[in-house]
């Protein structure tokens, strides 16, 4: 053992320089090839995903790291959480602007509207098909009512009216 630290001593008199730690090398990120429409697609897929039981998730942790302390694994763990914490939030504030604008008095005003006027043109469709269909109905009677005295006229003697000796249907000699 001693010389063991006979050498242990030596060596601290020659002050080698310590090595340097090595540089950590960054993690290069492949490049996305995708289109802003494919991008935007994956973006929605992902707000799809969050739900109640995700933002409970994320609670959780929060209150895990409270009840833990400071450590330097929070700290990774918040760089690996980081995305979901930044959808969640971006979900949620879509949620609260769609919230506040369905909930408008205005949004309210405009679909009552749009009930009122999907009723009226049911009712208004209604009235004019029965328009519509009176309208036929008496234009078809009217239609047999002619053929019906035209008949009656030219087949029985007694049924000629008084005035159809001035409408003839021969043509005049001259």
């Amino acid at each position: 053992m001693d010389e063991i630290n006979k050498l242990a001593l030596r060596l601290k008199g020659l002050d080698i320089p310590k090595m340097p730690e090595p540089l950590k090398i960054p993690d290069i990120k492949p490049i996305d090839r995708r289109s802003r429409a494919e991008i935007r697609e994956d973006f929605e897929k992902e707000l799809s995903k969050i739900d109640k039981k995700h933002i409970d998730d994320l609670i959780s942790f929060f209150h895990g790291v409270e009840e833990r302390g400071p450590d330097e694994s929070v700290e990774e763990q918040f760089l690996k959480e980081s995305e979901s914490i930044k959808n969640t939030l971006i979900k949620f504030s879509r949620t609260i602007e769609d919230f506040n604008h369905l909930n408008s008095e205005q949004e309210r005003k405009l679909s009552l509207k749009e009930q009122e006027l999907s009723l009226e043109a049911s009712h208004d469709w209604r009235e004019k098909f029965r328009l519509f269909f009176f309208r036929v109905l008496a234009s078809g009677l009217l239609v047999v009512t002619l053929f019906a005295i035209g008949y009656i006229e030219h087949e029985y003697d007694w049924a000629h009216l008084p005035m159809s000796k001035y409408l003839s249907v021969n043509p005049s000699k001259p």
